[in-house]
This record gives structure tokens, C-alpha cells and sequence, in this order.
């Protein structure tokens, strides 16, 4: 039996139409959204969206910029753009996070999302807890 994935420090990695899916990338960007808010107390802060050239990430980044936009946050779809230049880019333009869209090493047929904190960081563990109990709520 396949290992569920899962999210960590590292994001969440599936194969895209299984594991990783339009249901589970909406609850993600939700999620994520609205611990945004909680952690910067902000009305409408602003999340760049970054991703890899994998053929799948152009539906993903739709479907987060979609989500993000119906919750009330401000939205920078940066295309692709490499993970360092995403975490520049958020430390430079005082942005309040960021999604990446990527599955790193992982085969074609995989792709990803890794969040990114308001300190350019990628998020930690207890941000990670705090994205998953949203994730579970909404």
C-alpha cells in the first residue's frame, strides 16, 4: 500500500491527478490563506506565487491564484521562478509569504507545494501544525 503524502517542513509532494488533486491544492492555498492572515493580522496580505516548469504547475498556480482571490488575498503570480529568487523576492518586497509550486527532484509526473513565511523562511514546524488543523477545518 502506497504512503499517503503528507505535509512537512519541505511542502507537500503528490502525483499530480492522484495524490496531489484540484481538491487537495484548493484546501492547501485556503489553508495556507488563512493562516497568512492569522500570522501577519492583515486584512489583505500579499502572497507571491512561484513555480517550476513541470506541465502541470500552470492548472496548480490557477487553481491556488482562484482560492487565494475568493478568501481576500492580494495574489503575485510570479510564474516560473526559482525557489531562491521566490525567497528573495518575498524578504525584498516585504511580502507576507509564498507558495512554490514544485516537486523538487521528484519525477515528472509529481508536483508539489512549499509554503513560505512572511520571514522569507520556509515554514516551520508549528507553522506547518497550524496550516494543517486549517487545512482539516476547511
Amino acid at each position: 500500500m502506497p504512503i499517503r503524502p503528507e505535509l512537512n517542513v519541505s511542502g507537500y509532494r503528490g502525483i499530480w491527478g492522484e495524490s496531489l488533486n484540484e481538491e487537495i491544492v484548493t484546501k492547501f492555498a485556503r489553508a495556507f490563506g488563512l493562516f497568512v492572515k492569522a500570522d501577519t493580522n492583515k486584512e489583505k496580505p500579499t502572497i507571491l506565487i512561484g513555480r517550476d516548469g513541470r506541465e502541470s504547475g500552470k492548472e496548480i498556480v490557477k487553481i491556488i491564484l482562484q482560492e487565494l482571490e475568493k478568501i481576500g488575498i492580494l495574489t503575485i503570480d510570479g510564474d516560473i521562478l526559482p525557489t531562491p529568487t521566490v525567497l528573495f523576492s518575498i524578504r525584498k518586497h516585504k511580502y507576507d509569504g509564498g507558495i512554490i509550486v514544485t516537486a523538487s527532484h521528484n519525477p515528472i509526473e509529481y508536483n508539489g507545494l512549499k509554503f513560505v513565511n512572511k520571514n522569507a523562511f520556509f515554514t516551520t514546524d508549528a507553522e506547518v501544525k497550524k496550516i494543517k488543523e486549517y487545512y482539516e477545518h476547511s
